[in-house]
């Protein structure tokens, strides 16, 4: 059962990183924001919002998939553990961590009036807060 399990999981964690590749290169370069021309184009039926949400959708999806797929290779995971690569794995969760951390916590700040891409802003004041 266990090895049927993980070629699903590895065959669904395939199509859901191709499906964020898809979708991020759709939202990135082809539909683009509205300041920048992109008010009311659409794929399918489904404009910038729409695949924004698949978007984040399937990548909560990887992400559960993610740790199906660590839970079932667990003795792997604890006999790199074990072995004297304890630091490699440490390391690697570590940044992961770090990384996770940072879209989290960094402070969100507003554009200053004519600074990028922000030209509809009301206020020239930058801001900052969560």
């Amino acid at each position: 059962m266990k090895p049927t399990l993980m070629r699903i999981a590895n065959w669904l964690l395939y199509v859901g990183f191709c499906a964020l590749i898809g979708t991020g290169w759709l939202l990135e370069f082809r539909l683009l924001p509205g300041s920048r021309g992109g008010r009311g184009l659409e794929l399918l039926g489904w404009g910038r919002h729409d695949w924004g949400d698949l978007h984040f959708w399937t990548a909560c999806a990887v992400v559960a998939l993610t740790i199906a797929h660590l839970a079932l290779n667990w003795a792997w995971v604890r006999k790199v553990a074990n072995d004297n690569r304890r630091w490699r794995m440490l390391a690697g969760f570590g940044v992961g961590l770090a990384l996770i951390a940072a879209f989290i916590f960094l402070p969100i700040t507003r554009r200053e009036s004519g600074e990028g891409e922000d030209h509809g802003s009301e206020h020239g004041q930058r801001t900052t807060g969560r």
